[in-house]
């Protein structure tokens, strides 16, 4: 299978660094700033497991091609449109594309483009960041994909890929229901987003106070009704696991877009907080703390672009 990956960030390089590591057939699509440093240095990946370093095959968007089977990206939401262009010549008329982003919006936009037959869906659980220095650290051990198909083709398609994932370091699984397992992330991701941008803390800090934990649930439970509404009620399980990652004592865990918010970067509340509430308003579900939290980080979107 030929894979290409757009992008060779916190997520797409440390995926397709570990592919590459396995033996897959990996070429990155990528700015000419970003490849001539790969070029020259190689891509290089820090991580609890190991660090390793690879060399791989780089191009960039005037010379990629409808060669592949299957392109990969994770693109911040905020640049989806330019992604959506970048990679069409690499999907031309029969490739597939997984996205690994969070939320559901980017999947209709993907659709109008290309089709619903030809997107797979896609959620990386991963913490990392991409140096200055171009190297990609992974911050903690948690390093999954769940994939799936949305029809006959993108199944057998997904369950490819996640077969050639299995010879590489990083787990991987097969959904039986893609969407609900976006849903599933989705409604964990605002609250984690929502809630540590709201008290610009960690989720150790926040329970630690009288009121953090019971806010944490409430807003929690406000993501969940909005998936109920449309038909992807989030299983026990999956709440459960969320609760004991958004409720543990002393943990340093924040979402990514704090670390965004406090370096002054654009975010993707729009994409994560935003869409969520407006499905949330179309259902005629109040979820006052959802609101409260888009709120905020549209006032700061603002105060930083001036």
């Amino acid at each position: 299978m030929k894979l290409l990956f757009l992008g060779a960030g916190a997520v797409g390089g440390y995926f397709g660094a570990r592919l590459i590591e396995a033996g897959a057939d990996v070429t990155f699509l990528l700015r000419p700033a970003r490849k001539a440093r790969i070029d020259a240095e190689g891509l290089q990946v820090e991580s609890p497991y190991g660090d390793f370093h690879v060399a791989p095959r780089c191009v960039v968007r005037d010379e990629v091609r409808p060669e592949y089977d299957l392109t990969v990206f994770a693109a911040k939401a905020y640049d989806l449109d330019d992604a959506i262009e970048t990679i069409a010549p690499a999907v031309g008329q029969s490739g597939r594309v997984l996205p690994l982003l969070n939320g559901l919006a980017h999947m209709d936009r993907l659709d109008a483009r290309f089709g619903a037959g030809r997107v797979l869906g896609g959620v990386a659980h991963i913490a990392g960041v991409l140096g200055d220095d171009g190297v990609v650290r992974q911050l903690n051990r948690i390093h999954s994909l769940t994939v799936g198909g949305r029809d006959e083709p993108t199944r057998l398609l997904a369950r490819r890929f996640v077969e050639l994932c299995a010879q590489a370091r990083f787990d991987c699984r097969l959904a039986d229901d893609i969407e609900a397992t976006l849903w599933e992330k989705w409604t964990f991701l605002a609250t984690l987003a929502g809630i540590t941008t709201l008290m610009r803390a960690s989720v150790g800090a926040i329970v630690a106070t009288p009121h953090g934990e019971p806010l944490t649930r409430r807003l929690y439970g406000e993501c969940l009704a909005v998936a109920a509404a449309h038909g992807k009620a989030v299983a026990e399980a999956g709440q459960n696991k969320a609760l004991t990652m958004l409720t543990e004592p002393g943990s340093a865990f924040a979402a990514s877009m704090l670390r965004d918010l406090q370096a002054g970067h654009r975010t993707e509340h729009e994409h994560v907080l935003g869409d969520l509430a407006c499905r949330a308003e179309s259902a005629g579900i109040d979820v006052p703390l959802l609101k409260a939290a888009l709120t905020q980080m549209q006032l700061r979107d603002r105060e930083r672009a001036g």
